[in-house]
């Protein structure tokens, strides 16, 4: 259980946290399934009961969100795209795989608040609960994309349809997913310049990774496309070197930021016309509809914290 007085924030931001995460480790779990092969009967389970476990996660997070979470988060386009839905139904269409799109049009329902929990709810206790909920997941989901990574890429005795590197970026995002929900269970102040430096080179490297797939994914005929992607993935990768670790920048934190908004914004752009085509049946890929419009929904979170005000730094290391 949390050790943290319980607070409006406190609820809020859980509940933003499993709005956002439990729909992108749900939709993890349907693209791995996606890419099993039909004999591999436990590993097409493992990621079907994933996918409902997350669903779960996801709609005990949509029924206490009403009047809690704020209204730039549920503008951002991070939760959902006006594509999210037509997406879903698309990826239900041609992969088989069931999806609960009725979390969608709830979210889509969902109506903001200033984060302000009247007393006696019991609805501090109820996230307490869920958060633990979505660790204990998490925590599975972690060592699950361990074993296929190592199976794949290591003991050569698993193949799957999905490129080995996505494992270890889904991963990531998990671990990420896993430490946000230990900092709110456990109160913990973090110094908001390292927690910004940090969020800037772990949503770059992602940015930079959903380019570098996004390349590889498209059909050789789609060359500009193909040439886009590679001058996003190189815009990111430059932008990782400004920075000399995870608590470090070598120049000012505002006009890295700035950069990284810029390449950001360009990025979003990119992705939103690859769903729209996608979804048009117009780009020739193995991309679906669903990846197009997950991706996007990420860029949208990054950008959000991008605009979030700065802490005061200096940049170097003074």
């Amino acid at each position: 259980m949390s050790t943290m007085p319980m607070t409006g924030d406190f609820v809020r931001e859980s509940l933003e946290l499993h709005l956002f995460w439990a729909r992108i480790m749900k939709e993890h779990a349907i693209f791995d399934e996606d890419g099993f092969e039909c004999k591999d009967v436990a590993l097409l389970q493992e990621a079907e009961n994933f996918k409902c476990k997350f669903e779960e996660i996801l709609y005990e997070a949509i029924c206490l969100a009403p009047g809690v979470i704020s209204a730039e988060v549920l503008q951002s386009g991070e939760l959902f795209t006006d594509k999210t839905l037509m997406a879903e139904q698309k990826m239900l269409e041609l992969s088989g795989i069931a999806i609960n799109t009725q979390l969608t049009v709830n979210e889509l329902n969902l109506q903001p608040g200033m984060g302000m929990i009247p007393p006696g709810t019991g609805i501090e206790e109820k996230i307490c609960v869920l958060n633990e909920k979505a660790l204990t997941c998490a925590q599975a989901m972690a060592a699950f994309l361990q074993r296929v990574y190592d199976d794949v890429t290591k003991a050569c005795c698993l193949f799957t349809h999905n490129l080995p590197s996505i494992f270890q970026h889904q991963l990531d995002e998990t671990k990420m997913y896993m430490k946000h929900i230990l900092r709110l269970q456990r109160g913990q102040l973090v110094d908001p310049t390292f927690h910004r430096v940090e969020m800037e080179m772990f949503w770059n490297q992602i940015m930079k990774e959903h380019a570098e797939v996004i390349r590889q994914l498209l059909d050789p005929k789609e060359e500009p496309l193909i040439e886009k992607a590679n001058m996003h993935a190189k815009a990111f990768k430059k932008i990782q070197e400004e920075f000399e670790d995870g608590t470090q920048a070598k120049t000012n934190l505002q006009q890295i930021t700035r950069e990284t908004y810029a390449a950001t914004l360009s990025l979003k752009d990119f992705k939103a016309t690859n769903a729209e085509l996608i979804l048009a049946c117009q780009l020739k890929s193995t991309i679906s509809a669903l990846l197009a419009d997950h991706v996007l929904r990420e860029t949208n979170h990054y950008l959000r914290i991008l605009e979030m005000p700065l802490p005061e730094f200096h940049g170097g290391r003074g």
